[in-house]
């Protein structure tokens, strides 16, 4: 019975500690319908919920993102959990990553709790671009793609009208550490008047649920981060929304408990395409 019970003990930590360190790589193509034929390709790394994590100049996170030959590195949110400090893990890895293409951040609720000017003060000097309720423009001749940032909407920060070009018919992948903007409550309640905004949205970069962090086998994610218990959507994953899309990573950490299960920590390689739908 006891070499039972280690036995069983040996598996679950062990399956606990595979999903938790073991990294996986999201490709997806995402058609976009008013994207410039001269961006067509264009790629973008996304990356979300580092809590000061350890990231490696030359390990595999780094190792996939110049792999892929990204045209741009998106981070969402939540580089921190407790302290400033916790930056120094990973701050190496992202001013290496400046050497291969612009890296955009916004900010996440945790980095609010311990001080966002702090973090991104951190973040700039890294050479990061940091957006907080902001737009900037790519731009390939005369053609556009317009990268919006906002601050954390998940803890009610966010100024998305504020951030959002004049332009009515630019191209926009916004960038916003949650996906309380879509949820269910969001287009009769809290958020009903960013709904119009995001309809120019092409496509949204989102983190903060971990992918559920702890899945349950048959039932799925006990949470998604937003007080939701056992959410049947906005977990993780690429899904559409009218002619937009949305994209919510996993991301790299953990809070609460140092594990993952059944949700293994993410960098996604989103490639954007032309389509005249």
């Amino acid at each position: 019975m006891i070499f039972l019970l280690v036995s069983v003990f040996v598996v679950v930590v062990g399956s606990l500690w595979w999903h938790a360190m073991q990294l996986k790589v999201e490709r997806f193509v995402v058609p976009m319908a008013n994207l410039p034929p001269e961006f067509a390709g264009f790629t973008i790394a996304h990356l979300s919920d580092l809590h000061g994590q350890k990231i490696a100049i030359d390990g595999l996170v780094a190792r996939s993102i110049r792999a892929a030959k990204v045209n741009a590195i998106a981070i969402t949110g939540d580089f921190v959990t407790h302290r400033v400090d916790e930056l120094t893990a990973f701050l190496p890895f992202l001013q290496s990553m400046t050497t291969l293409a612009p890296v955009i951040a916004v900010s996440g609720n945790h980095d609010h709790d311990v001080g966002w000017e702090q973090v991104a003060s951190r973040l700039r000097s890294a050479g990061v671009t940091v957006l907080s309720d902001e737009h900037f423009a790519l731009r390939r001749g005369v053609a556009q793609l317009f990268i919006v940032g906002v601050r954390d909407p998940f803890s009610g920060r966010g100024d998305l009208a504020r951030a959002m070009p004049k332009d009515t018919g630019a191209t926009i992948v916004l960038l916003a550490h949650s996906p309380a903007y879509f949820e269910s409550y969001a287009g009769s309640g809290r958020f009903a008047h960013e709904q119009s905004l995001l309809a120019r949205v092409g496509l949204t970069l989102c983190g903060h649920t971990h992918g559920g962090q702890i899945k349950m086998p048959l039932v799925g994610a006990v949470t998604n981060g937003s007080k939701r218990l056992f959410p049947r959507d906005y977990v993780e994953g690429l899904s559409r929304r009218g002619k937009n899309y949305l994209y919510i990573s996993r991301g790299l950490g953990w809070v609460i408990v140092p594990v993952r299960f059944l949700s293994r920590p993410e960098v996604a390689i989103l490639t954007l395409q032309t389509t005249s739908a």
